[in-house]
């Protein structure tokens, strides 16, 4: 198996400007999936995720997790199968995005990508990890403001308040509020990391702040 992925600056990859090319290493775990598949073992194996990492350490077959959090997980977009769509037959492609509204991968400075499953039927997005300080009672928190709760999970500032005296028994649900004195807080993800890997890469690191879009594709070939 190989694979290459690109990333494009724009929310939409086919009309955005291409700003790198890799080849992946597909890991061990990935192969062991793809038997799964083979065998009828469908929960989980296929590609359900990308993951975001802050680790630049080379790539290894006998890798299982992305080598450095913090770290951002999202699910894939559009599946194409080939032959269809440009894709050639024993290649399916697959695109992903990371726009202004994936709160909780800001801040983050990605260095490493990774192809997952979701054997554990993680909600995605899922975070573990970041550069975000805790929550802090009787503070004023502004609409935007990123903490991380007392689960580990990431929550955004919702409507500007002052927390109060002690945490709140937070949400864990992906989009339901807490409500924390006079702040409100939404949960944006929650602090799990989908598995199996299928597939890992080191890329140009570059700093992703909620200012802009970015999305790509993911072509793994047999």
């Amino acid at each position: 198996m190989k694979g290459i992925v690109r990333l494009y600056e724009g929310p939409d990859w086919r009309r955005g400007r291409l700003l790198w090319e890799k080849e992946n290493l597909v890991v061990n775990a990935g192969l062991t999936a793809l038997a799964s598949l083979l065998g009828g073992v469908t929960t989980g194996q296929f590609v359900a995720s990308v993951g975001f990492g802050s680790g630049s350490t080379a790539p290894l077959a006998t890798d299982t997790a992305l080598s450095a959090n913090p770290a951002y997980y999202n699910a894939v977009g559009t599946v194409t199968i080939g032959p269809s769509g440009g894709i050639a037959a024993g290649t399916v492609q697959f695109a992903y995005s990371l726009v202004t509204a994936d709160y909780a991968a800001n801040p983050l400075t990605i260095a490493e990508m990774g192809l997952f499953g979701n054997t554990g039927g993680v909600n995605l997005p899922a975070a573990i990890g970041t550069a975000n300080a805790a929550w802090a009672a009787s503070n004023a928190y502004v609409v935007g403001n990123l903490i991380a709760d007392s689960n580990g999970n990431i929550q955004r500032c919702t409507t500007a308040g002052t927390s109060g005296g002690a945490h709140p028994t937070w949400s864990t649900t992906i989009g339901t509020t807490t409500t924390d004195n006079t702040a409100v807080w939404t949960l944006v993800a929650k602090s799990a990391a989908p598995t199996p890997m299928i597939a890992h890469v080191v890329v140009p690191a570059f700093p992703y702040t909620g200012g802009g879009n970015f999305s790509g594709t993911w072509a793994v070939s047999m």
